[in-house]
């Protein structure tokens, strides 16, 4: 090839390349992908899965001795290690923000449940949002993350859509939360949320009956477990499990209850001999220890009269029948674990968060609602009242506190103090790839605070270096070790304590007195388990040398100030507030408002006027605050105007118009209620400003609890029985409502 054409060749041959290098890019080819790695695991990171129960006494569950049905409970104890020297926080909210940070609770703003918070520092009615979760550091590290159940870490004031999540579970670390927010809820009529999103019906079964809670918060963890299996068969799980057992109220099936009939005839004296007579013999208390005296203003058994008896142990025949029907709720996790090859590689932590409770007082309540809402009242004779409702939808009921003492044994006193029937559980751990003494018993002393650091060990995680826990981990092998832990404080409502190095130094604080006369009491645990020996008179500065560690811990802890009420401080509402002010208005659809965010009605008088659009016939409510154990609610019955005032579910004033509305037309319903200087109320009910109705309530409650503020229905349990929850108006019936509320006292 010769000549231009051979040229053009040849040229073409040495640009080529050049020409290949500078030619624009092809944006119709995609690039490489880049995605961003996600946390991994550490090799070999177990599952973990902590259960949580709810007032569990030391002596509450079988395989600590109890005379109750908890064979799942006993089983992972057999196949794991018990701890007989376990500490919490004397109330449920501490120990749970204990347990998620790692920290002593009024170091994160949580001396104290939620409904106390002060606004003090150390009671923010919330975790300190500076304070992070376990939750958070194990999302982080790889796993997923759950909260089912129980929470009680959000301040009151922020449950309601409008709050930020800073205190929800979804902003403390937890990918999924299904469960309840408050301290207790009615397992037949349980307020539920998943995620922030409050449920507005109650679970039911297939058949359309109601559901009861322990069985759907289980039903939930039990399908996040599988789903997580499913789709991330190699990413661990954290699954926090908070059951409501046993706190009040107990409730379960009424064939539940039949298993249990008698079986508790003999009494608490009894059965609290015969727990301590188990004990020795399961090697969890030293051979010598007795029972120390019974608690206050508990009496013998032997005294009481045959009337007594009965009530008094059918309380508990309630609360046997909870537990073991939680029991078996357990029960299903573990057996879905084992079924799905996940429980051994599985680090189970089971423990309560604090005493047995004394909320029942010495004769018990069928209605445990009245302890926040109503004036004292003669528990003796409501309770025989309601002798057949105990344990089923129209009870609310806890034991009398001689059952309490039992529960506890050996320990004296109870949930809400510092002395050891406050705050020594039971814990049980299982991991066999790591816990290989089955059946064991570690003595060590230990607090909450150290399982964060143990679980985060287990998980190949470093636990932050501002926790207050330490890792549980070494007595996992050697039964023997000397105890890691040398000191730890408590103190709830002024009830103080310290321990360090196997001596206690414990005071038990009379509200309304002052801190400085308080007479603190000195144990040597070592020898005496159960506080049984005081030595405060014989060795007055082993005394002082304990409280000087008191003071350094309640200093480095923000403890102070102290704060000894309890009741007087429920709902004390940080300014801006959403039930704040003097005038609300409302258009529907809205219901479930939570106390803390709905018109803040307390010692005040108050108007209630609400728009409707018709109402001939019509039944349905219009607003209701509260439930079938305390509450009011203004409703249509067959058309006809009605104010109920439900005092504890006990007392109850029904005021009625003399017809009902007219069937066409706008009308406007209201319930004028007012203080009157003898503690009653005047209810004036007015239909189209004109009165319809007028009557006395002789007795105002002091707080709503436990159910929201609707309008337009009465969700979970009805005020009255005048209707059925959720007793839903007619669509498009009711317009505006308007409260307003009298400027309330200082």
């Amino acid at each position: 090839m010769t000549g231009l054409p051979f040229l053009r060749a040849a040229l073409f041959l040495v640009a080529a390349p050049l020409l290949a290098a500078t030619a624009p890019l092809d944006y119709r080819q995609a690039p490489a992908a880049v995605w961003p790695a996600p946390p991994r695991p550490a090799p070999g990171a177990p599952n973990v899965l902590v259960i949580l129960w709810d007032d569990i006494g030391f002596a509450q569950f079988g395989c600590y001795g109890a005379p109750l049905a908890t064979p799942n409970v006993d089983r992972l104890a057999a196949q794991g290690v018990r701890y007989n020297n376990f500490h919490v926080a004397p109330v449920c909210s501490p120990s749970r923000a204990a347990l998620l940070t790692g920290r002593n609770p009024h170091s994160v703003g949580m001396a104290c449940i939620t409904e106390f918070a002060n606004g003090q520092p150390n009671s923010r009615g919330g975790i300190d949002p500076a304070a992070g979760t376990l939750a958070d550091r194990l999302r982080a590290g790889g796993y997923t993350t759950a909260a089912v159940g129980k929470w009680h870490l959000t301040p009151m004031n922020e449950l309601h859509p409008g709050a930020a999540s800073t205190h929800w579970p979804t902003g403390r670390g937890f990918e999924h939360f299904y469960g309840f927010t408050g301290g207790e809820t009615n397992p037949w009529a349980p307020e539920l949320y998943i995620g922030r999103e409050r449920l507005k019906h109650p679970p039911v079964n297939p058949d359309g009956s109601p559901k009861h809670s322990e069985v759907d918060i289980t039903d939930h963890a039990i399908a996040l477990l599988a789903e997580q299996r499913a789709t991330a068969p190699d990413k661990p799980f954290f699954l926090y499990l908070a059951y409501s057992a046993g706190h009040a109220p107990h409730q379960v099936p009424a064939e539940r209850l039949a298993k249990w009939r008698g079986r508790f005839d003999r009494g608490w004296d009894a059965v609290r001999e015969e727990t301590l007579a188990r004990q020795k013999q399961l090697g969890l208390v030293p051979a010598d220890v007795q029972l120390p005296p019974r608690n206050p203003r508990v009496k013998a058994w032997a005294e009481l009269a045959p009337t007594e008896r009965q009530l008094y142990a059918r309380y508990y025949e309630a609360f046997a029948a909870f537990v073991e029907y939680t029991d078996e709720q357990l029960g299903r996790v573990l057996a879905h674990l084992e079924r799905t090859g996940q429980l051994d590689n599985t680090l189970v932590i089971l423990a309560s968060d604090n005493g047995a409770s004394p909320e029942g007082g010495p004769e018990g309540m069928w209605n445990e609602v009245r302890l926040f809402t109503t004036e004292s009242f003669d528990r003796w004779p409501e309770g025989a009242a309601h002798l057949d409702a105990l344990g089923s939808p129209l009870g609310y009921s806890t034991y009398p506190t001689g059952w309490t003492m039992a529960g506890n044994t050996p320990f004296r006193l109870t949930k809400g103090t510092a002395h050891e029937g406050g705050i020594r559980v039971p814990l049980i751990m299982r991991w066999p790839a790591r816990i290989r003494d089955a059946g064991g018993i570690r003595t060590q002393y230990h607090n909450i605070t150290d399982l964060l650091p143990t679980i985060l060990g287990a998980a190949g995680l470093t636990p932050p270096p501002a926790i207050a826990g330490t890792s549980m981990a070494y007595t996992w092998a050697d039964a023997a070790a000397p105890s890691r832990r040398t000191t730890q404080y408590a103190e709830i409502y002024g009830h103080c304590a310290i321990y360090h190095e196997g001596w206690k130094a414990v005071a038990f604080h009379a509200p309304g007195t002052p801190f400085a006369e308080d007479k603190w009491e000195l144990y040597d645990l070592r020898a005496d388990c159960n506080e049984t020996r005081d030595l405060a008179a014989a060795q007055p500065g082993k005394l002082a040398e304990l409280l000087a560690v008191w003071e350094r811990e309640a200093q480095a802890n923000q403890v102070y100030p102290l704060d000894d009420r309890r009741g007087a401080r429920e709902m004390i509402l940080p300014p801006g507030s959403p039930s704040g002010g003097n005038r609300f208005v409302f258009h529907p659809p809205v219901s479930g408002i939570h106390k803390g965010a709905a018109p803040d009605l307390r010692g005040r008088s108050w108007r209630l006027a609400a728009e409707l659009e018709a109402g001939g016939g019509a039944s349905g409510v219009i607003a209701a605050f509260g439930g079938r154990f305390s509450g009011w609610s203004l409703y249509l019955h067959g058309g006809v105007p009605k104010f109920h005032y439900n005092y504890g579910g006990f007392e109850r004033t029904t005021i009625a118009a003399s017809a009902p509305l007219p069937g066409a037309g706008a009308h406007q319903v209201a319930v004028a209620f007012t203080l009157q200087p003898d503690g009653a109320a005047e209810a004036v009910l007015t239909v189209d400003g004109r009165e319809a109705g007028r009557g006395r309530v002789p007795r105002v409650m002091r707080n709503i609890t436990h159910e929201t503020f609707d309008l337009g229905c009465d969700l979970y349990t009805p005020v009255t029985e005048d209707y059925a929850a959720p007793a839903e108006l007619p669509a498009g019936l009711l317009g505006e409502v308007v409260v307003t509320a009298e400027t309330p006292p200082h």
